[in-house]
């Protein structure tokens, strides 16, 4: 039987690129996924191929907006009384040279769904994860916010700030739950998916991949940063 029979998953970002991947691999597998999506359409063209693998429960999500992380965190409560596997994976990414062709706005407006809401959902939700069967939240983060990254280049500055964040994140939130919840970080690879573009050298099915390994990862495993089942540098 698969580690994964049975579990119950809140997965951000289902209805494209790493997220879509990861939960074909889990429904597969025997796992309950509720996964969000930020368009309607998007996930509504998903969701019946996802309903054809296993048991998934669509929830329409922009994190972009305040109240989407309360809702989500209330539908599961609703669903659920308990949670095994949070997925922060629902991100945003606009590409410009630096600082001065960002303008002041960029950051402001993509803070809120490439950090605050990860860190509400967590919030919201450590009862029910408290609650689940060796509970994971694995925040989906990036090489290129790495510290490293960061002093390589300039490009990209509020992508790569908010995920350096990210892993600040999830240091803090892995000592807050250690001994009851694993809090890691997630780098998926630079792929092919609407944020890493046609130039990409790995395919969406390749961060699936890694989604399946962090989460297999032993459960002792926390407050560490992982590019699938290889710990990686913040």
């Amino acid at each position: 039987m698969s580690i994964f029979s049975g579990k119950r998953i809140v997965l951000t970002g289902a209805s494209r690129g790493v997220g879509y991947e990861a939960s074909k691999l889990f429904l597969a597998a025997g796992a309950e996924v509720i996964g969000t999506g930020r368009h309607a359409s998007r996930l509504e063209k998903v969701a019946p191929e996802l309903q054809g693998i296993g048991n998934f429960t669509p929830f329409l999500a922009d994190f972009d907006t305040a109240e989407a992380p309360k809702n989500l965190a209330d539908f599961v409560r609703g669903k659920w009384n308990s949670v095994d596997f949070l997925l922060n994976n629902a991100a945003v990414q606009t590409y410009r040279n630096d600082w001065r062709d960002e303008g002041l706005e960029l950051l402001n407006d993509q803070w809120r769904c490439n950090v605050f809401a990860q860190h509400e959902l967590i919030f919201r939700m450590q009862d029910l994860l408290e609650k689940g069967t060796e509970p994971r939240v694995v925040n989906v983060s990036s090489g290129a916010g790495s510290l490293q990254a960061l002093k390589e280049s300039p490009d990209m500055p509020t992508y790569r700030l908010t995920k350096y964040a990210l892993g600040g994140l999830t240091i803090l939130w892995a000592g807050i739950l250690k001994g009851k919840v694993a809090v890691n970080a997630l780098d998926p690879g630079w792929l092919k998916t609407d944020l890493g573009g046609p130039d990409a050298p790995g395919e969406p099915a390749d961060g699936g991949q890694r989604m399946w390994e962090i989460c297999s990862l032993p459960w002792e495993e926390t407050g560490k940063f992982w590019h699938g089942s290889q710990e990686i540098d913040f």
